[in-house]
C-alpha cells in the first residue's frame, strides 16, 4: 500500500514523533546506494525487531524511522532504484499511531506473511536472478534460520550477500542531525542521574530508584532506553556489574549505587554513568573513584582526529598496575542505538580477528571527526566484588573531543 503524502502528514501532526529532515534521509540513501553499487547489489533486506531495549530496530530506523510494537522481525526493502519501503505483517504495524513514525510512504503487507511478501516483491521487481544484500541486526546476530531457508528455497537463483559490516561502516561518521540527537540523548541521561542523586534515600528499594530514573527521562521527552543499576553495601560489597532489572533489595545507609544510563532519543543513544553513595564513602571506594577519574581524564584527550585506539590503550594501561582492572572495554562506538556497540576498544578485546572488522591490519582504529564513543571506565577488583562505573559520551570533532554530557564526572554523596 502507498500512503498518500497528505495522509502521512496528517498522521505526523497527530502523533508528533521526533524525526529527521528529508535532506538527512537523502544523505543516508545516497551513502547506502554507493555501497550497493560497490557490491553490485540489486536490493537490500534490512531486518529489525523488538529486543535488546529496542536496539534491534537500529538499522530499520536508520532508513525508515520505523520500529514495531512487539514484532520480532519486520524488514525494510531497499531497491537500487526507487524509494525504500517497509515489509510488515498485518496488525499492530498498520495502526496509524505506528505508521506515523514512517519516513517512507510504501508499506508492503506480508501476504500471507512477511517472508512471502519479501519474496513476492523481489520477484515482481525482477531481482529473482540477481544479488540481494542482507543487513542483519548487527555483525554477530543474523536473521533467523527459518527466514534464510524460506528465502533460499523460494529464490534459488538469487545470490544472497551479507553486507552488515559494510552497512555499519557507512554509519560510523555522524551528520550534524545525528549529533544533535545524540546530544539530546546525553541530556536525558543527565536528567535521569540527577533525579536519582536528588531523590535517593536509604530505605528506598532498588525498584523505586529504577522508577525515579525512568520517570525523569520519560517526562523530559526520552524513549524507554537502557537503565541499569547495581547497589551493594560498601563495607561488604558483592556486585561487579549493573543490572537491567531491579531486585528486591533495600538501599542501605552506606551503599554504593553504580548506574549506566542510555536513554534513546529518536533512535539514538548516548550513555553515561556516575556513582552514587549513601553515607561516607569507604577508603577503598574513594581510592577506586580516584583511579577511575584519572583513567577518564587520560583517555578523553586521546579522542582526537589522527589519534587511534593504540593511543587510548596506552593512556588507559596504568590502571592495570593499580590492583584493579577494566570490566570490558573502556571505549565503545555508539553508532546509534545498536545491539552491539562497535568499534570496541579495551584490553579484553583481541586486536585482530573476526570482530575487528573496523580495524586496520595492525589492529588499530584511527579516529576521525564525526565518530562517537562512550568512554566508560568500569573498574573491578581481582575478586570481582568491588566495582565502580564512570562514563560519558563523546563525539570527535576537528578540534578534539567534545563531551555530550553536561554533568561532569563525579561521585554523588548522599548524606
Amino acid at each position: 500500500m502507498l500512503i498518500a503524502e497528505d495522509e502521512l502528514e496528517r498522521m505526523h501532526k497527530r502523533f508528533p514523533y521526533p524525526r529527521f529532515s528529508s535532506a538527512e534521509y537523502e544523505r543516508r540513501y545516497s551513502n547506502i546506494r554507493a555501497m550497493m553499487k560497490d557490491k553490485n547489489l540489486d536490493c537490500l533486506l534490512i531486518i529489525g525487531g523488538s529486543a535488546a531495549y529496542g536496539r534491534l530496530w537500529f538499522n530499520v530506523r536508520y532508513v525508515t524511522n520505523m520500529m514495531g510494537k512487539a514484532e520480532m522481525a519486520n524488514y525494510c526493502f531497499f531497491p537500487k532504484d526507487g524509494a525504500p519501503c517497509l515489509v510488515v505483517r498485518p496488525g499492530h504495524s498498520l495502526a496509524s499511531g505506528m505508521l506515523a513514525r514512517s519516513a517512507v510512504r510504501e508499506v508492503i503487507v506480508g501476504d500471507p506473511n512477511v517472508l512471502a511478501g519479501i519474496v513476492n516483491t523481489i520477484q515482481e521487481r525482477g531481482y529473482d536472478k540477481g544479488r540481494v544484500g542482507i543487513v542483519e541486526y548487527d555483525p554477530f546476530t543474523s536473521i533467523p534460520k527459518n527466514h534464510w531457508e524460506f528465502f533460499t528455497s523460494r529464490l534459488p537463483q538469487v545470490e544472497f550477500v551479507f553486507v552488515t559490516r559494510e552497512f555499519i561502516a557507512l554509519r560510523l561518521l555522524k551528520s550534524e542531525d545525528e549529533i544533535e540527537a545524540l546530544e539530546r540523548s546525553a541530556e536525558l541521561g543527565d536528567v535521569a542521574i540527577l533525579a536519582m542523586a536528588e531523590r535517593v534515600k536509604p530505605g528506598m528499594t532498588e525498584g523505586e530508584l529504577f522508577g525515579i530514573a525512568h520517570e525523569a527521562a520519560l517526562k523530559a521527552g526520552g524513549e524507554m532506553g537502557m537503565i541499569q543499576l547495581g547497589s551493594a553495601p560498601m563495607e561488604n560489597p558483592d556486585v561487579n556489574d549493573q543490572r537491567p532489572r531491579p531486585v528486591g533489595r533495600v538501599i542501605g545507609p552506606r551503599d554504593f549505587i553504580n548506574n549506566e544510563i542510555g536513554i534513546f532519543y529518536n533512535g539514538y543513544e548516548s550513555q553515561t554513568g556516575k556513582p552514587i553513595v549513601t553515607g561516607t564513602p569507604t577508603k577503598w571506594f574513594e581510592e577506586m573513584f580516584e583511579i577511575a577519574l584519572e583513567a577518564y581524564k587520560r583517555i578523553a584527550p586521546t579522542l582526537q582526529p589522527g589519534k587511534s585506539s593504540a593511543d587510548s590503550l596506552e593512556a588507559a594501561k596504568f590502571v592495570l598496575d593499580t590492583g584493579y582492572e577494566y570490566y570490558g572495554g573502556f571505549l565503545q562506538g555508539m553508532l546509534g542505538a545498536n545491539p552491539r556497540h562497535e568499534p570496541q576498544i579495551g584490553f579484553d578485546r583481541v586486536q585482530s580477528g573476526e570482530d575487528r572488522f573496523l580495524f586496520d591490519a595492525d589492529g588499530n582504529f584511527t579516529y576521525k571527526p564525526g565518530l562517537m564513543f562512550t568512554l566508560q571506565v568500569h573498574l573491578i577488583d581481582k575478586s570481582h566484588t568491588r566495582s565502580l562505573f564512570l562514563g560519558d559520551s563523546y563525539v570527535i570533532t576537528e578540534g578534539g573531543a567534545k563531551c555530550l554530557n553536561k554533568v561532569p564526572p563525579q561521585m554523588f554523596r548522599i548524606k
